[in-house]
């Protein structure tokens, strides 16, 4: 006599409970401070022992490429280890990390927020997310 199984249609797995969701979005965000973090250690290192003022002079696009870069990776991570809802849980990771990142830096620096700037940043941290996230769901 053959099992019954409770899959949905087209042999779907079953939904994961909304904890188990938060914890992943959770575990992404951190997964992309950390490589945040090494990447600005290692960036800070390289600007230390050279002279150059290549570092210098690229040193904003560094970082935005750093910020894409730890976002995506954590995206990829979180949603490789929850098997669904890509879009959702790398934008989620994305959103928390510019949030994380603009409440630092308004901070630490005196000078004011631009709207534009402000805006920019939340859109490529949606992108960065969510592109992880659809890269993270197919791997």
């Amino acid at each position: 006599m053959a099992k019954v199984s409770r899959r949905s249609r087209f042999n779907a797995p079953p939904q994961k409970a909304p904890g188990a969701i938060i914890l992943m979005i959770l575990k992404g965000l951190v997964v992309s401070l950390v490589v945040s973090l090494i990447c600005t250690f290692f960036l800070s290192l390289i600007s230390l022992v050279s002279d150059s003022s290549f570092v210098e002079h690229y040193l904003s696009y560094l970082m935005v490429c750093i910020t894409v870069t730890s976002i995506f990776i954590g995206s990829a991570y979180a949603t490789q280890k929850a098997q669904s809802m890509g879009l959702i849980i790398g934008m989620a990771i994305g959103l928390l990390y510019v949030l994380i990142s603009v409440g630092i830096g308004v901070k630490l620096s005196p000078e004011p927020l631009s709207w534009l700037v402000l805006t920019n940043k939340f859109f490529a941290g949606l992108a960065a997310g969510a592109l992880g996230g659809l890269v993270g769901v197919n791997l």
